[in-house]
């Protein structure tokens, strides 16, 4: 429940544009900008300076948008307030989550999740770890779920999940007939990166200093952000990668990914819920939240 005049108007402000606001509104350009005229109409002030393609709040416009946030912030919880009071689970929940736990692990939630409460519409974003980060304060989504810590130390965080990461090539590479790897094994081989100042990248480079390896004597032939094109490339014997366990479980099954083993311990890593508070704002993130606590989350091998 909201007034979508003033939803309208805030996402124009914030996205700077007519048309993107009205993209995100499932609208044409031209009722977001007849929608805008009204509003104007009726104050009897100009909301907006337009210019070009982009559109600019005038001083009357900046207040109503500091008015509409708090406004619609009112409307929302009204409406969590009288679901609680019938006990009903209803309305948007807006997650944000780090690639490997979309890809991966909520896809396991979800199913279960909307069996359970089908009335929950579910927005998921796929982004980096500040990214996230930056939403939550921002107020963009309700939950977000990350791999390894959060650097602001101002959110709630709750482990849910436990991650291995392997290195990993193709059945045919010549360090698979290698018992155990040394960091001299590793340099003669290229590699397949995730994103620089991803929390896998970061990781990964940890990991590697500590096996004594010389990161600057690393050959990195490939950076990718997409987890699955990883092992795509590494299985086309591009190179090697350290990867999520999830990430290499059917290739692992059906031969065509071979794990390398390292010496020394592990390399392993938590998934994390994170939210602005302990309590969750709206009933449909502390539902959620209960949900994910009690899931026991499948693991690969």
């Amino acid at each position: 429940m909201e007034d979508h005049r003033l939803r309208a108007f805030c996402l124009a402000i914030e996205m700077k544009s007519f048309s993107k606001a009205a993209e995100a509104k499932f609208m044409t350009q031209s009722a977001m900008s007849h929608l805008v005229k009204k509003l104007e109409d009726e104050l009897g002030v100009q909301l907006f300076i337009r210019k070009a393609k982009t559109v600019i709040p005038t001083p009357a416009g900046r207040l109503l948008y500091e008015h509409a946030k708090r406004i619609l912030e009112q409307f929302k919880k009204m409406e969590d307030d009288i679901l609680a009071l019938m006990q009903k689970v209803k309305g948007a929940l807006a997650i944000g989550a780090d690639i490997t736990a979309a890809t991966y692990l909520l896809p396991q939630v979800f199913y279960g999740f909307s069996r359970e409460y089908p009335e929950v519409k579910v927005d998921l974003s796929v982004s980096s770890t500040m990214s996230i980060m930056n939403d939550l304060h921002e107020g963009k989504i309700d939950i977000g779920v990350i791999g390894g810590g959060a650097k602001k130390s101002s959110v709630f965080i709750e482990e849910i999940a436990e991650d291995e990461i392997v290195i990993i090539a193709s059945d045919d590479n010549p360090l698979t007939k290698i018992k155990t790897l040394t960091a001299e094994d590793l340099l003669s081989q290229p590699f397949i990166m995730p994103e620089t100042g991803s929390g896998t990248r970061e990781l990964i480079d940890g990991f590697l200093l500590r096996l004594g390896v010389n990161l600057g004597q690393i050959r990195i032939a490939m950076t990718l952000g997409n987890p699955e094109l990883i092992v795509q490339m590494v299985q086309s014997g591009l190179g090697v990668a350290f990867v999520s366990k999830w990430s290499v479980f059917k290739a692992t099954q059906e031969g065509r990914i071979r794990l390398l083993p390292l010496q020394g311990s592990k390399l392993r890593r938590k998934f994390y819920l994170v939210s602005p508070q302990k309590e969750p704002a709206t009933m449909v993130a502390k539902t959620f939240r209960n949900f994910v606590r009690k899931y026991r989350f499948f693991v690969p091998f």
